[in-house]
């Protein structure tokens, strides 16, 4: 075996030694959130399941933030319905700022259960196929978003669905 060839196999087994010896390690004690979490609303944590039941939501479903990755800034959860999704999201985004942000549009502000609030959807989504309603928090705003299954037949329009399940989750949203 040439000098090289020896080199190469030492290198190689440092390096899976190295490997190995990383995998086995435990942290101790529980994550931290991502960058901008602390002090949000957590809707997966705080929404009963009895209440996800109430507009069609299998708790079963629930995913946290997007894809199980942390956005820093924003708590979001997520359901499936039958033709539906349903995020809330927490953040610390003013109403103002909502409405000042290009990617949205058709704002139009309402009344649900006691509490006004901001329904829009995104500027490039000309199906409708989504919709949004932002309310008022001490921590920013939360906002409820309905978005509708693909190729599955729409039982009603995404903006008049996020308004029922808005005013259903309005008793466990923080103000």
């Amino acid at each position: 075996m040439s000098f090289r060839m020896k080199a190469r196999s030492v290198v190689a087994v440092l390096f899976a030694g190295a490997l190995a010896a990383g995998c086995g390690a435990s942290v101790q004690g529980s994550p931290l959130p991502a960058s901008g979490q602390e002090g949000l609303f957590d809707p997966c944590k705080d929404i009963p399941d009895s209440v996800l039941e109430e507009v069609g939501l299998d708790p079963a479903t629930e995913e946290v933030d997007i894809a199980g990755v942390e956005q820093p800034g924003w708590r979001i959860c997520s359901w499936t319905g039958t033709w539906f999704f349903v995020s809330v999201l927490s953040n610390r985004y003013t109403q103002i700022e909502v409405t000042r942000n290009p990617d949205y549009a058709e704002f139009v502000e309402m009344t649900i259960g006691d509490r006004t609030g901001i329904r829009f959807q995104r500027g490039s989504d000309a199906a409708a196929d989504g919709c949004y309603v932002a309310f008022a928090a001490t921590q920013g705003s939360v906002w409820v978003n309905v978005e509708a299954k693909a190729g599955v037949t729409h039982q009603e329009s995404a903006c008049e669905l996020v308004a029922d399940v808005a005013e259903h989750l309005d008793g466990n949203l923080p103000r």
